[in-house]
């Protein structure tokens, strides 16, 4: 039986001065280890969705990113994965001290 592995990465930028620009520059390599991850499994890179300042509700006067990796396995390889969705998002968080970093890890049955 297959399961739906999700991994959820919200990134929110801490300073409020930082361009568009520069907030995409500083986070570029995080958001590549999430298509590098994707793109093992399959060729559909993860969803990645750009909020500007007024967009996001909670953080509205400051950038932030919100990446989904969804990936298909069986449970025992699940496991594992999920492991590895643990290591990445810490150390997304190492990389990026500046920045707040919120991640949702959870796993689906598929019917």
């Amino acid at each position: 039986m297959n399961k739906s592995f999700n991994l959820v990465v919200d990134i929110t930028a801490n300073n409020r001065n930082l361009s568009e620009i520069e907030f995409r520059e500083q986070i570029a390599l995080c958001i590549s280890y999430l298509h590098a991850l994707k793109g093992a499994f399959d060729k559909e890179p993860c969803k990645v969705f750009f909020f500007p300042p007024g967009q996001d509700g909670e953080n509205s006067k400051l950038w932030s990113v919100r990446c989904v990796v969804m990936i298909w396995v069986g449970k025992e390889r699940g496991q594992y994965l999920l492991e590895l969705y643990d290591a990445i998002v810490n150390l997304i968080i190492f990389e990026l001290p500046d920045f707040e970093v919120r991640a949702e890890i959870a796993e689906m049955v598929l019917s």
